[in-house]
């Protein structure tokens, strides 16, 4: 009886010693494994860099709205580029702006012709004022400031075109160079598929092309961007030219997605 109770004692301790091999086995096979290739996988995570001034708002924002020309939907508002190492831009910006007030010539300070019409709310005349677009998608952040001048006889008219395509992860401007060579686009691209949109939309005032084609394609291929070009990204992820369109009648804004 007493070697039957060693044999099964003997029995169960080499069991336990095969349960111990075996999964001290497993253990240094696969569960350390698993934890070397989490740590590894951890390692290889880029840490994202928060890049806004205020992360509660968004990368771009409007404040201080207020109406100009109520009729024509000419309102002014403040840009806020979000993003740390633009404060000097955007006090530059936030200048230009206030110095758009100090243009503004009211409808009594205006020298109009006998004939001409002019009334208005607001009592103007003629000023600057500006517009913008801007775009976040995927890692670029986009803002176009289109300038134009009003005038009440006229309308408005665009002057000058800029931008800034900026890197969502650095926080720095993409610069239109990198941008043509990171899309596969050439000055040349640009060009024919401006030239294309021009004969699209081009019209006659009697016998005449209102549309100056050559003269809007020379100061696009001419002019710097900043000027009377900008890029963007879409809301769909293509390169976008924006540019002024020379006209014998007034000079507009127009964009369109390059491929």
């Amino acid at each position: 009886m007493d070697n039957t109770k060693n044999v099964v004692g003997l029995i169960f301790f080499i069991i336990i010693i095969l349960l111990f091999t075996v999964g001290g086995y497993f253990f240094m096979n696969y569960m350390l494994d698993d934890f070397a290739n989490n740590t590894s996988n951890t390692e290889n995570i880029t840490e994202i860099k928060e890049i806004r001034i205020d992360s509660t708002k968004d990368y771009i924002y409007f404040e201080n709205n207020e109406d100009i020309l109520h009729e024509e939907h000419i309102e002014k508002q403040d840009v806020v580029i979000n993003i740390k190492g633009f404060e000097s831009i955007n006090e530059e910006l936030a200048s230009e702006l206030a110095s758009y007030e100090a243009q503004q010539v009211s409808i009594d300070e205006a020298d109009l012709a006998e004939d001409a019409i002019c009334v208005n709310e607001a009592n103007l005349y003629s000023f600057p004022y500006r517009e913008y677009e801007d775009t976040v998608f995927g890692d670029y952040i986009s803002l176009v400031i289109n300038d134009f001048s009003y005038n009440c006889t006229t309308g408005s008219r665009i002057e000058n075109i800029k931008g800034y395509v900026i890197d969502k992860n650095t926080g720095e401007v993409i610069t239109p160079e990198d941008l043509l060579t990171e899309f596969e686009i050439t000055e040349d691209d640009i060009i024919e598929q401006v030239r294309q949109r021009l004969n699209d939309t081009q019209v006659l005032d009697g016998d005449t092309q209102v549309i100056d084609i050559e003269g809007t394609l020379n100061d696009i291929e001419n002019g710097e961007y900043g000027t009377v070009k900008s890029l963007s990204i879409s809301k769909t992820g293509d390169l976008v030219i924006n540019f002024i369109v020379k006209s014998n009648r007034i000079n507009y804004n127009d964009s369109i997605e390059l491929n």
